[in-house]
């Protein structure tokens, strides 16, 4: 062995022999040096414990190192009969009050060690107070404040509302539990008096003020929103951001407009099972679905017209699935539409017009295929525009379907159209001649 490399070894069988009392203790619980610390009582045992315990380390790390000196020197054998000088006992001396030194200096590791253990003891458990007793806060601001919703007086329930939003604020871990209890009160049946209106409009505020914009999202768009059975009218959900599941099931929008422009509906799913659409105008112009389920299951659409022109819509599904079309008007002209499927199956649909005019307009940069079916349909006197659908990454499916007195309007083009046909009753209905793989229609 290099004789450089001789003066190191002790050292380094000392750190071995450390790195394996360390390890020990770490696999064994029961080699600890303490015990584990429970939160909130601090104990730690005897101190004499801990003192025998680091005692045991030091003579474990010095018999290591000392084995190791002795080892790199070829285990030398002292002369017998030799008498020490001054100086060699001196240096004897003082090697033995280093040894006692260093014996004390592990008692000091081992008191320090414990006082350490106990400061950190002692913080946690002043957190956890703290934490109790600021939940304990909450809890209080929350039962007075759901108490000022159930107040005869409409001031004191839009006291509630906004005290509500605020403790919603400050309460991340029960936010969610705030936003369901202001969506709770407006499923609530109540008298349509001038306070009653006057607090439902302080709670869209308030839902608009916490939920962005087109451009960022605010404070609650990530959290669920339940409107089930609420009875809207003129609804503004305009120029917001959803992040979470919002969920319109058996609700009811009325009044001349409804207005969902330039929303964005963002990594969530958009739930309208059983809701009824009377509005004569429902917009989602220029909204746009950014990984975004859309259902309108067992939906009603009765007089209104559904605007989706100019949206953008990625990803996922627009699902129409037994919905019934009553004298409406559905359009999805000019609409940007990648990597979706627009599905309309099993839907009734009577006096209407479904305008899919020019969709897809932009997909020259993706390349990515969109589809649109209409599956299992009954559609009766109306007009289906497929007229300016680009060809690429497009298609087109009519299938099981029965069209009675229907339009269907679409370019002709050499190449034939994005239109394919299957199994479909035509009954006084006109279709392209070019669309491929057609039933003829009957007359």
């Amino acid at each position: 062995m290099p004789s450089a490399v001789l003066p190191y070894l002790p050292a380094a069988v000392a750190s071995a022999v450390l790195l394996l009392v360390w390890w020990v203790a770490k696999r064994k619980p029961k080699f600890r040096l303490a015990r584990r610390h429970r939160p909130g009582d601090g104990h730690q045992g005897p101190v004499w414990r801990s003192v025998l315990a680091w005692f045991a380390v030091a003579l474990v790390v010095g018999g290591g190192a000392g084995a190791g000196l002795l080892w790199s020197l070829g285990w030398p054998k002292l002369p017998r009969g030799v008498a020490f000088s001054t100086t060699e006992a001196l240096d004897v001396l003082k090697i033995g009050l280093a040894v006692v030194a260093g014996f004390g200096g592990v008692v000091a590791l081992a008191v320090n060690y414990r006082r350490q253990r106990v400061t950190e003891a002692a913080h946690v458990l002043t957190i956890s107070q703290e934490e109790r007793e600021r939940t304990k806060l909450f809890n209080e601001r929350f039962a007075t404040t759901t108490a000022q919703l159930g107040h005869d007086q409409a001031a004191v329930r839009i006291a509630g509302v906004y005290a509500l939003a605020g403790l919603a604020d400050d309460w991340t871990a029960q936010r969610q539990t705030c936003v369901d209890v202001l969506c709770a009160y407006l499923r609530l049946p109540r008298e349509r008096d001038e306070g009653e209106k006057e607090v439902v409009g302080t709670i869209f505020r308030v839902l608009r003020t916490h939920l962005g914009s087109p451009h960022e999202a605010g404070p609650w768009s990530d959290l669920d929103f339940d409107f089930t059975g609420v009875v809207f009218h003129e609804a503004d959900f305009s120029e917001i951001t959803f992040e979470g599941r919002v969920v319109f099931d058996g609700a009811v929008f009325r009044g001349p407009h409804t207005s969902f422009e330039r929303t964005v509906f963002r990594d969530m799913t958009l739930s309208c099972h059983g809701t009824t659409f009377t509005s004569d105008q429902v917009s989602f112009r220029h909204a746009l679905f950014d990984h975004a389920t859309v259902e309108f299951v067992g939906t009603d659409f009765t007089g209104t017209s559904i605007d989706f022109a100019a949206s953008g819509i990625r990803s996922r599904t627009v699902d129409f699935y037994r919905a019934t079309l009553t004298d409406a008007r559905i359009g999805f002209r000019s609409s940007e539409v990648a990597g979706t499927t627009i599905r309309f199956e099993r839907c009734a649909v009577t006096g209407s017009r479904l305008d899919f005019s020019y969709l897809y307009p932009d997909l020259e940069a993706r390349r990515s295929v969109s589809r649109l079916v209409l599956e299992g349909c009954t559609v009766q006197r109306s007009e289906v525009d497929l007229r300016g659908i680009a060809p690429d990454g497009t298609d087109v499916w009519f299938t099981d379907s029965s069209f009675q007195e229907v339009e269907v309007l679409a370019d002709k083009r050499s190449d034939g159209t994005v239109l394919k046909v299957r199994r479909v009753e035509w009954v006084d209905s006109t279709l392209p001649g070019a669309a491929t793989g057609r039933d003829r229609p009957s007359t």
